[in-house]
């Protein structure tokens, strides 16, 4: 171990570091182009335990912070696909790591599909060419920022009006019903399989029932996304571990934080703007790192930049620019 890795080890003493994905090998490439391989897994697990670290479920992390001289890890996925189980179970069973899987509530069992999902088949089938055209015909209808990129364009659509527009343009583009393809590919986890991840040390958590942006929701549209999550998932049986992560990592106003955990009954919600010091238990938002950009954190990634972050945010503060203006 270099000196720059104990330096940054030593830094990270007491902290709980969370990493998150979304799907696992090459089965489902097609349904979700992002991702980490399985040899990357194995690589993750296996350097993090050779740094000191033991893997906990979030729950069980939560409760151990902070801790001195602990290194403590935490792995999540996102969404609930099902290469989780297919071809990241046998990797947890095989390194006894366990695993917190934030399940979108409407696309449990395979019941339906969030409209992110449904964008990425869409666009599997209908080039950019065949979509501005549409999108110049629906826009009026939608609210869409016609002459925004394509990608801002088909995210542009307000979250109450997402999943009529992704049905009309599934329905214009996409050879199959959403019904058929659904029963056919299983891109999601079934009940059978949440069952045995579970016996194999995972928990649930939220990931609310839409996959909505909450940096675009009401509060009221908040705590709905976040109950109605819950419940689907209570009702099939699993109660949830009470944390939520935020869809695409947008964060909504901070200021709400301590009123929506509250009123959600969750511990913390989860980002993805990770600092040193980061998740503590008195904290209602806690921080993730992505697997899918830079699946071998460097010390870099692990200390340097958060602490970085930590002092520009420090510098940009409110209370930091009127101490200055007041020394002028």
């Amino acid at each position: 171990m270099s000196i720059l890795h104990k330096i940054g080890i030593s830094a990270l003493q007491g902290s709980v570091l969370l990493f998150y994905f979304h799907s696992v090998g090459s089965s489902q490439r097609e349904f979700y182009p992002g991702g980490i391989s399985c040899d990357a897994l194995r690589q993750l697990i296996e350097y993090l335990h050779d740094a000191g670290f033991s893997f906990r479920r979030l729950s069980e992390a939560y409760h151990s912070v902070p801790e001195k001289g602990r290194l403590v890890a935490v792995l999540c996925s996102d969404d609930g696909l099902a290469s989780v189980y297919h071809e990241a179970l046998p990797i947890l069973r095989e390194y006894k790591v366990p695993l917190t899987v934030f399940v979108v509530g409407k696309c449990l069992d395979n019941r339906a599909m969030a409209w992110n999902h449904k964008l990425i088949q869409i666009c599997r089938h209908a080039s950019e060419e065949q979509l501005l055209p549409y999108l110049q015909k629906v826009c009026n209808r939608y609210h869409l920022r016609a002459e925004a990129q394509l990608s801002q364009c088909l995210f542009s659509v307000p979250d109450s009006g997402k999943d009529a527009f992704c049905d009309e343009l599934w329905e214009e583009f996409c050879p199959t019903d959403q019904s058929s393809y659904l029963a056919e590919h299983e891109p999601f986890l079934t009940l059978p399989m949440m069952r045995e991840l579970s016996e194999a040390g995972a928990e649930f958590a939220l990931h609310s029932h839409s996959h909505a942006d909450f940096s675009r929701l009401d509060y009221r549209q908040m705590l709905h996304e976040i109950r109605h999550n819950r419940d689907i998932l209570s009702d099939s049986g699993y109660k949830p571990a009470p944390f939520f992560a935020f869809p695409y990592g947008r964060e909504c106003d901070r200021n709400l934080l301590p009123n929506l955990c509250r009123e959600a009954s969750i511990k913390a919600c989860l980002g993805l703007r990770y600092r040193i010091t980061d998740n503590r238990q008195q904290s209602p938002l806690w921080q993730r790192i992505s697997l899918e950009h830079c699946t071998i954190p460097s010390v870099k990634e692990l200390v340097l930049k958060p602490a970085l972050r930590r002092v520009k945010d420090a510098l940009v503060s409110p209370n930091v620019i009127s101490s200055m203006f007041r020394l002028v």
